[in-house]
């Protein structure tokens, strides 16, 4: 069904997550290799982490701590 190599696409820069498995899990650059710890660094500056923990508080959680058991796909534990 494919009928390119999708490589390209997953070394992007705008998705850090994706672009670190892929060279590591992929291309299977070591993790001393300069890109793989540029793109390691950058996962924590853009994307979605950084939005993420955006939200968290800064004691380090969501949410109330005192009631911290939330629904499926709600909670933080």
């Amino acid at each position: 069904m494919l009928k390119s190599d999708p490589t390209n696409w997953l070394l992007e820069k705008d998705n850090p997550s994706v672009r670190y498995f892929t060279l590591r899990e992929i291309l299977e650059k070591p993790e001393d290799d300069s890109e793989v710890i540029e793109t390691k660094n950058d996962i924590m500056e853009l994307g979605m982490v950084p939005q993420i923990l955006a939200k968290q508080s800064s004691e380090g959680y969501w949410g109330d701590p005192q009631n911290f058991y939330y629904s499926k796909y709600r909670g933080t534990v």
